[in-house]
This record gives structure tokens, sequence and C-alpha cells, in this order.
């Protein structure tokens, strides 16, 4: 496994990391992006039926996110200690168990969509759309849990960049696909909304086919590596341990974002297609952020195992610096081209109205939203994960729930409002137990005015803006 460097500057090792996680992340995002805006074309109904169904489907991919943390540690500490032999097994064991483990969540979805979407506030009509495109989407979700795993164990032997244009090839087949099925291309049939499940489903195909293929020739994977069977609960037990606490802060958001969708559902399907399209954006827009909170935990945990406290203190103010200047760009963005950029999924005013005014209101907490997720991520890299579970628990049952909850009495704008309040209240949550982390291991950062770690930013923001 390629290891981080200890002489490295602070600064770049990050923005080096980052690249590729930024990469592999828009990637991701992109599958579901591709599909909003090609159903955006079909009509608004459309747009809410996917409104609905993304987070269910985050749901499930959170859940199989978290136990990729987990395979990831367990491979990349058996590639650490030299045992090939282990890290082979690991991964096929897990990629084998959690498939088949997706495939009975999937055959459970599927017979249960008319009673989790009624649920969720969907009416009958929006149930029939909603169900051609989960329909097939249950059925191959195998394929995108045996490609998650897939990934994670490369990325513990540092093979990022193959991994990553096998899941670009998988995203210009979804986008192609897209295209074909959905509105039904020269020989193919228009198929909607079960097109664009389509599309993705053999995307997902390929990229599992393509990215089993790497492993093997990684030597991280063997079909013979499931005959071993006297090894396979504690090889298990071993990722679970490690897992379960990425897996519960995984699901949270989602969580948090299925409860959110509920409480918009009483505005309208107009308002489900808006928060839809809203989300999707954001998570695009937050890609470096989301990526940084993924690379800081190795990063972190390299330099307190090896003990150097001022590395860790650098990673602390570049991580702040870099969370502060992305929300602040994305925000800036975002209130200058939010109406354009919403409607290219959408030409309903009323669905553009409630996207934009998301952006308006949420775009404000976007920075306390990437310092708390870099705050969880530090905890887990200093080896204190409930800590971090614990900020994450907080911020997403304590506060985004409860606050969206009491603004949806009021009207959709406070439910905005609601999630801009808990953002920063988690702000304030995250950065008293750091502060209190600073303390106890004697950092140089305590008592330090972190203005002052921006001053010289803007003095060159300064001389940049005279010219």
């Amino acid at each position: 496994m390629k290891n981080l460097s200890e002489n490295k500057p602070i600064r770049k090792e990050l923005l080096s990391m980052i690249a590729p996680a930024s990469f592999g992340m828009l990637l991701t995002f992109l599958f579901q992006l591709v599909d909003t805006y090609f159903i955006g074309k079909l009509g608004t109904n459309e747009l809410a039926a996917i409104g609905f169904s993304y987070p269910v489907y985050l749901l499930i991919v959170s859940l199989f996110m978290g136990l990729a943390s987990g395979i990831s540690a367990a491979v990349g500490k058996a590639i650490g200690e030299k045992n090939l032999n282990k890290a082979k097994f690991l991964t096929t064991i897990s990629q084998f168990s959690f498939m088949i483990v997706t495939v009975v969540i999937g055959t459970l979805g599927y017979f249960s969509i008319s009673f989790v979407f009624q649920m969720l506030g969907a009416d009958h009509n929006a149930i029939i759309l909603i169900s051609d495109y989960m329909e097939i989407i249950y059925i191959g979700m195998f394929a995108l849990v045996g490609t998650l795993i897939g990934n994670a164990a490369l990325m513990a032997k540092g093979v990022m960049v193959k991994s990553t244009i096998i899941m670009a090839i998988g995203g210009v087949c979804n986008l192609a696909l897209d295209y074909l099925l959905i509105f039904g291309i020269g020989p193919f049939p228009i198929m909607e909304l079960q097109g664009a499940a389509l599309a993705t489903v053999i995307s997902w195909g390929v990229t599992f086919i393509l990215m089993t293929i790497l492993l093997h020739k990684e030597n991280l994977w063997s079909i013979y590596e499931l005959l071993l069977f006297s090894q396979m609960k504690s090889a298990l037990s071993e990722i679970l341990k490690i897992g379960m606490p990425a897996v519960v802060a995984q699901i949270l958001n989602p969580v948090a974002i299925t409860v959110i969708t509920a409480l918009v559902a009483n505005y309208g399907e107009k308002a489900v297609a808006a928060y839809g399209i809203a989300v999707r954006i954001e998570s695009l827009g937050l890609t470096g952020i989301l990526a940084l909170s993924v690379i800081m935990t190795p990063l972190v945990a390299q330099n307190y195992g090896a003990k150097l406290k001022e590395r860790l203190d650098q990673i602390i103010i570049y991580a702040g610096k870099l969370n502060v200047y992305w929300s602040i760009a994305f925000y800036i963005l975002l209130i200058a081209f939010s109406t354009s950029i919403t409607s290219i999924f959408s030409n309903d005013p009323v669905v553009i109205n409630h996207t934009a005014n998301y952006f308006y209101i949420v775009g404000i907490s976007f920075m306390a939203y990437g310092l708390t997720l870099s705050t969880t991520s530090f905890f887990n890299g200093v080896y204190q994960p409930n800590t971090s579970l614990r900020l994450t628990l907080i911020k997403s049952l304590v506060l985004t729930i409860p606050f969206a909850f009491l603004g949806s009495w009021i009207n959709i704008e406070s439910i905005w409002i609601g999630i801009t309040l808990a953002n920063f209240a988690g702000l304030i949550v995250a950065d008293k137990a750091l502060k209190k982390w600073k303390l106890e291991n004697q950092s140089e950062l305590i008592g330090i005015n972190r203005i002052l770690a921006y001053k010289d930013d803007f003095k060159i923001l300064a001389k940049i803006a005279k010219r």
C-alpha cells in the first residue's frame, strides 16, 4: 500500500489526495445527475418520483459505503503487514457476502415499494412512477455494491487511477444509454423512467465486471477464496468491527434526507422535485469538501501515529481553509446562477423557485456543514471513532431533523432555515469537541486567533484585486 509522506508539506499532501478522490466522487454523483437531467425532460411528476426514490437509494448505498470503509481499513492493514493472501481473501469474501446481502435487501425493497413510499408521502400516481424506476434499481443494485467493495480494496492498495477510469467508463455508458432508452432513439423503445433505471443498472454491471477483472489482476480477488468457509466468519467479523461505526455515521445523512423529503412532501410533488434537484446539485458542488472528509482520516492517522503534532495542527488549519474557500466560492456561484442551473433540470417555475430558495438559505451554512464533516473525519484519524459518531448523531438526529420538523409547521422556506440553523449548531458542538482535543493534546493552536490563519490569504487577494 502506498504510504503517505511525512515530509511532504501538508497543503500539497491534501491537494494531491483530494484531486483523485474528488474526481471519483464526481463521477458517482454524475450517475444520479445525468438521470435527473434526462428525467426532467419527461416532466415534473417524473422528477418528483426520483425525488422520492433518491433518499431510499442513498440509504442503501450509504450502508455499504460504511462497510467499504471497514474493508478498506482491513485490506490496507493486511497489505501493510505483507499478508497479500489475507488481503485477497478479505476482498473476495466481503464482495461476495455483501452482494448476497444486497440481493436480499433488493428483494425486500422490491416487494415493499408501495408501503415504503406511502410512508414518505407519495400518492398513488407517484408510486406507479416510482415503481417503474425502483423495481429495476432494486434488481441490479448488487452490481453497484460489488463495485463499491472492489473500489475500496483497490484504494487500500493505492490503485486509484485505474479504478477511476473504470468509473468514468460506467458514467459514459450511463449517459449514452439514458439518452437511448428514456426517449427511444433509433431501434430502442421509449421506456422513460424504466429506461433511466435500466441504463443505470447496465452501467453498474459494466463497472462491476471491469472492477472485478482489475481486482484479479491486482491479486486482490480469486474465486477459489470462496472455498475457505472456515475463515469466513472471522474475516467478516474483522471488517464489521471496523466498519460498523462508519456504517452508522454514513446512514444518518440519508435518514435525515428521507425524513426531510417526507416533510417537504406536505407541500406537493413540485416541492419534492425541487428538493431532489437541490440535494443532487449540492452534492456535486461540495465534491471537494466531501473528498476532503474521506482523505483526512488516513492522513491524520499517519501523522497521529507518528506523533507529529505540528503536522496535525497544519491539517486542521489547511482543511479549515479549504472548507471555507470552497464553500464561499460555491455559494457565490449559486447566488449568481441558481435559476439557470435549476432550469437545466426543470422549466417549471415553482420547482425553480423552491430550488433557488433552498440554495439562497441553506447555502449560507455550507461552510459550517463542511467544517463539521472534516472534524468528524479528524476524530476518526486520531482513533476517537466514538466522538466522531457522537457528533454525527447530534448533527443529524438532535439538530437537523427536529429543526426541519419545526420549520415544516410554518412553510417550506422554514424547513430550509431549520437545516441551516442545524448546520451552524452542529459546527458549534464539533468545534467544542475539537477545542477539548487540542487542550488534552497540548496543541499549539490553543489560544490562537483563527482569523490570523487567513490573514496572509486576505493580503494576497487584496494585491490581486488592486491589479
